[in-house]
């Protein structure tokens, strides 16, 4: 969806920042309920989060999700839906084990229990993360780049008329 290397940047953080929101709500739910002050708690406690998920989704999730769907699809000949649905997937998929080591050492240091507490943390993140990619996070964080990007989208465009005729000339 994105077209350049700054449409790209702006994308995967506004992913990543909505994301680590979510999640971060969804595992302060799961370890002491639900309150109203669970969505300011979680928004003030996200940040080393999400420098962590920025760094391994631009520099390794991101690149390694893009060579697999490239390496079982093809642009333009498979539907669109099914490369976003499996984008998602390969996304998550290598994401969820990255970030749960890196949350689980975080909190709890690094020590002989860090696989356990990596292995238990996963098994309850990896289905809700998939989940919110495919349904929630993903649609919406499409739609937001879509509408801050209109014009560039709908022109189909990466240069305006008058620096494309520098690039020509």
């Amino acid at each position: 969806m994105p077209k350049t290397k700054f449409q790209d940047l702006i994308f995967t953080l506004i992913m990543v920042v909505t994301m680590v929101y979510c999640m971060t709500c969804y595992n302060m739910v799961v370890e002491v309920g639900l309150h109203y002050s669970t969505f300011l708690y979680a928004i003030r406690d996200m940040w080393p989060e999400a420098l962590g998920a920025f760094i391994a989704q631009r520099y390794i999730a991101g690149p390694l999700a893009k060579k697999q769907v490239s390496r079982h699809f093809t642009m333009g000949k498979d539907k669109p839906l099914l490369i976003t649905v499996a984008m998602a997937g390969f996304t998550v998929s290598m994401m969820a084990p990255i970030m749960t080591l890196y949350v689980s050492i975080l909190h709890n240091g690094f020590g002989s229990e860090v696989p356990l507490i990596w292995l238990e943390k996963l098994a309850v993140n990896f289905p809700a993360a998939l989940f919110l990619q495919i349904f929630y996070v993903g649609p919406f964080v499409r739609l937001v780049f879509r509408q801050l990007f209109k014009k560039q989208l709908q022109d189909g465009k990466v240069f305006n008329k008058s620096q494309m005729r520098q690039v020509e000339n």
